[in-house]
């Protein structure tokens, strides 16, 4: 299988501690992942690495077919090259509309004033009604952002990450704060999601990720400690001894 990202013996400290130790991760094309660990695993550290927040002091990180380093790359090109994440606090304009939201967000250079002065045209339209759809939102397109359920910003942000075009989306604790109703349509979405893109899903809840039902790399000290499924993940002595046994 190709990979889209291949993360190659990665490692970084932050004085003398080291968050990420010799960590190796492959993700395929069309492909959702779970990464699980305890409170200073590596999760975040890892994310900010792929992103190009954080540069690691050795390793590489290639994308793509062509297998680009991503280590030269600013968090900019990242982005612009497919990768998107989405942090654990949504951040949407809650002054505008869920349709304004989107917008501003469509692949092209928009900020909030060119909204002002935007004549709206077809092909655009389009465009958010098909992402409205995607994120379970094309009932609410011309509601303020900010008077959403939480479950409901979450959702609008992803479709901010989706009006990007990216081929990868790091996602990180999608099901904190959302209703159960709230999680079971975010399962479903990021099931969706991962059919025509990859997408890698930071979690703590055990119970968000077995519907998940998707492969699992479980952090532990910055590198791998186990990875597979979830009947193979929760059965395994390590990761009960330093993570779900807890």
């Amino acid at each position: 299988m190709s990979h889209l990202l291949h993360v190659d013996n990665i490692s970084v400290s932050f004085d003398g501690f080291k968050a990420i130790n010799s960590l190796s991760f492959d993700i395929g094309s069309s492909e959702l992942r779970a990464i699980i660990g305890p409170n200073g695993a590596g999760k975040t550290t890892f994310m900010d690495i792929v992103t190009g927040k954080t540069r690691p002091d050795s390793g590489d990180v290639f994308w793509g077919p062509k297998s680009h380093s991503l280590l030269r790359k600013s968090e900019a090109e990242i982005a612009q090259l497919g990768i998107g994440r989405k942090f654990q606090k949504p951040t949407v304009f809650e002054a505008q509309t869920v349709y304004e939201n989107l917008l501003m967000a469509l692949a092209k250079p928009r900020g909030p004033l060119s909204v002002l002065f935007y004549r709206q045209n077809e092909a655009d339209n389009k465009k958010i009604n098909t992402l409205a759809k995607q994120i379970k939102l094309d009932d609410h397109l011309d509601q303020l952002s900010g008077e959403l359920s939480h479950g409901q910003k979450q959702w609008l942000e992803i479709g901010i990450l989706l009006a990007q075009e990216p081929q990868l989306l790091l996602i990180d604790e999608p099901a904190a704060g959302m209703t159960s109703s709230e999680r079971a349509v975010t399962i479903t979405l990021l099931q969706e999601l991962s059919r025509t893109r990859s997408v890698i899903v930071v979690e703590h809840d055990m119970e968000f990720i077995r519907q998940l039902n998707c492969r699992i790399t479980v952090l532990h000290e910055g590198s791998v400690l186990a990875e597979g499924q979830m009947d193979f993940v929760t059965q395994h002595q390590a990761v009960i001894d330093v993570y779900l046994g807890r």
